[in-house]
Formats: C-alpha cells, sequence, structure tokens
C-alpha cells in the first residue's frame, strides 16, 4: 500500500534565515610573497588541513628551512611552519608548526598571522584561544590580507574572541568583498538581507551575493537561487531559482540538492520530473539532508520514481528519524519494519550505523 506524504517545503528560504557564519581561512597566495626558497601558498580551509596545491617538499628542504628559521629568516619560518601543519617533508606536529609561526608573526609577518589565527581558533597545538586568534586576525587584516578580514568580520558576527558587533562585523565584510572576496560577498549580502549591522535592502544584498554566485560560490548560488523563489531584493522567477539551485546542486551543496528535487517534483521552474526529483533527494540525502532521507525512504516504499525497496525505505528512514523529531517519521518507519525479518533489521541497523560514523553523527538507533 502507497501511503506518507512528501516533506515538500523548500528549505532555507532568505526572509526566515540569518547570516552563516564564515570562520574559516581561505586559499590566500596574496600572503605567501616569493621571499626566499619554494612557499607553501595554502591555508587551513574550513577548519581542515588542505594540502591542495601545495608543492611536496622532502626532508632536506625541510632541514634547509630549518637552518635558516632558526637564523630568523623570515619565508622559511612560515614554510617550516606550513611543513609542520600540513605534515610535508616532516611528520605533522601542531605544536611545533605554532612556534614557528609565532616567530614569523612577531615579525609582523601577515601569513603566519592568518595560520597561527587558526590554530588558536581550533586549538590545535595550543590550547584554545578566540581572542588570542581575533588580535591575530587583526594584525593581519590591518595590514590588507583580505582572509584575515574575512574571519574577523566573522569573528564581530558570532562574538568569538571579540565583543559581538555586527556593524564592525559589516566593516571588514566590506573590506575583504571589495577586494572580490566571494565568502565575503555572500557574507556582505546575507547582512543586507538580514538588516543585521547595516540597513535592511535586499536589492543590494541579492547584488553581493550575486557576485558571490558568479564566481561559483555554491553556497551564493543557493541563496541566490532561494531570493528568485521567495521574490526577495529580486523579481520571483521560479526558472533563474531553478537554474541557481542547479549550479548549487551540481557542486555537491546539500540544501539546493534538496529544493532542486523539490522543484522537479512540483514542476516549480522546470518540467515535473518525479525520476529526476528522487535523484536528486538521493544525492541531497546522502549529503545528510534528514528531509531527503525521509522523502526517497518514501519513494522506494511507494515504488515512485525508484523501484519498490522496503529494505532501502528502512535505511533511509531510520536515518531521518534519527534527526527530525516528528512522530510520523518514526511511525512510518516502525510500519515498515514489521515487514522486515530480525536478519534484515539486523543488517540495516548495521549500515546506518557504519553511516553515522562516516559522517560523524550520533549512533543510529530504533
Amino acid at each position: 500500500m502507497s501511503y506518507g506524504l512528501k516533506i515538500s517545503a523548500l528549505l532555507l528560504i532568505l526572509t526566515i534565515v540569518t547570516v552563516v557564519s564564515v570562520l574559516r581561512a581561505q586559499n590566500a597566495t596574496e600572503l605567501s610573497q616569493a621571499r626566499s626558497g619554494v612557499t607553501v601558498q595554502r591555508f587551513l580551509a574550513n577548519g581542515h588541513d588542505s594540502s591542495q596545491d601545495v608543492p611536496t617538499v622532502d626532508a632536506e628542504t625541510v632541514r634547509s628551512w630549518k637552518n635558516a628559521a632558526e637564523n630568523g629568516d623570515l619565508a622559511s619560518q612560515v614554510n617550516l611552519g606550513i611543513a609542520y601543519q600540513i605534515g610535508t617533508g616532516v611528520a605533522k606536529n601542531y605544536t611545533a608548526a605554532a612556534h614557528w609561526y609565532r616567530e614569523a608573526a612577531n615579525q609582523g609577518d601577515a601569513a603566519a598571522e592568518c595560520n597561527l589565527a587558526i590554530l588558536y581558533h581550533l586549538g590545535l597545538g595550543i590550547p584554545r584561544d578566540d581572542a588570542e586568534a581575533a588580535h591575530l586576525w587583526r594584525e593581519a587584516a590591518e595590514q590588507g590580507a583580505t582572509v584575515a578580514q574575512l574571519n574577523l568580520g566573522a569573528s564581530y558576527q558570532s562574538g568569538q574572541g571579540v565583543v559581538q558587533d555586527d556593524a564592525e562585523a559589516a566593516r571588514w565584510f566590506q573590506r575583504a568583498a571589495d577586494k572580490g572576496d566571494p565568502a565575503a560577498e555572500l557574507a556582505l549580502g546575507m547582512q543586507y538581507m538580514n538588516g543585521t549591522g547595516v540597513q535592511k535592502d535586499p536589492v543590494r544584498g541579492v547584488g553581493w551575493i550575486r557576485k558571490s554566485a558568479e564566481q561559483g560560490n555554491a553556497e551564493s548560488q543557493f541563496w541566490l537561487g532561494s531570493a528568485f523563489y521567495a521574490g526577495v531584493g529580486v523579481a520571483k522567477d521560479d526558472v533563474q531559482a531553478a537554474l541557481f539551485y542547479r549550479k548549487a546542486a551540481d557542486q555537491g551543496f546539500a540544501p539546493a540538492q534538496y529544493n532542486l528535487a523539490q522543484a522537479y517534483d512540483s514542476g516549480m521552474g522546470v518540467a515535473k520530473d518525479v525520476t529526476e526529483a528522487d535523484r536528486w533527494w538521493l544525492k541531497a540525502a546522502e549529503g545528510g539532508m534528514p528531509e531527503a532521507q525521509y522523502n526517497i525512504g518514501l519513494a522506494y516504499h511507494n515504488g515512485t520514481g525508484l523501484e519498490k525497496n522496503e529494505i532501502e525505505a528502512y535505511f533511509w528512514l531510520n536515518l531521518a528519524a534519527a534527526s527530525l523529531d516528528r512522530a510520523f517519521v518514526r511511525q512510518f518507519r516502525d510500519n515498515i519494519g514489521t515487514t522486515l525479518s530480525p536478519a534484515q533489521l539486523a543488517d540495516v541497523q548495521a549500515r546506518c550505523q557504519r553511516w553515522a560514523e562516516a559522517h560523524q553523527l550520533a549512533p543510529v538507533a530504533y
């Protein structure tokens, strides 16, 4: 028997959301000037180490940097810090990375100040200290470091390490946005959308978000799609909404995948296509969206757009039930569970536990 209603409301509409924190470091090659030797031109990204585009160096190079760093060579101190941070040419050691960043920061190097701030913010190799992180970001921001201006703005926005001040956040986001930083353009645009720290001006907000979206920022593409859907700061246009949802969805942004699925399911801005809707709901479900997990479980149960499969239905509904505090989701899951054997239930539960561990979530229980 087919039953169950899709969770079909579009998510995260601009009119009900607050600005997203952007406390993170970005690629900031302008801070890594070629002073001497090989300069690694990458910072921490999104709270994780990133060695993409970072040249691999050997142990001999690291030894030469260490000799020069001990003699006060600024570039070598920065490079040595990065080598220890990402573990290239030497074993990863955040404490050592912090030491050499501190040495370079004491000479006023903005790149070192940015990276040391990230270590303080995350508590890697040194005790977490958001006040010191904000202080270091300010030092680098005042030298014109775009990434530091972005992160200092986010510090003021969240009140981490400084007294919360939306107007001051906007001032620093503006400085980074004026240099074309897509994350800063999004943050500033959202402040104008919500009237936080600046006078509310949705048209101006959409303008900044569009600038970021045009640089390929998936989150900005999602918000621009939401602006077109809601008709906030721009004329309502479902075709444009679906277009920008697709741009973000193609980059793996789960909320956009969910909204694109809803567009196909309802025929909003695209031709109605249940199979295509299920394809995008599955992608969003795999990305951790519990509403999409529920919808894809429903599709597997009803056999609409997907081949009927009660085991897959139970798997996705069990994941959804772990995050959605809705009785009907649990009831729906439990009703399907009565059709499965004890061995099938045990296998699904084991899959759910593996999925939760892979996505760093709490254990999923019946």
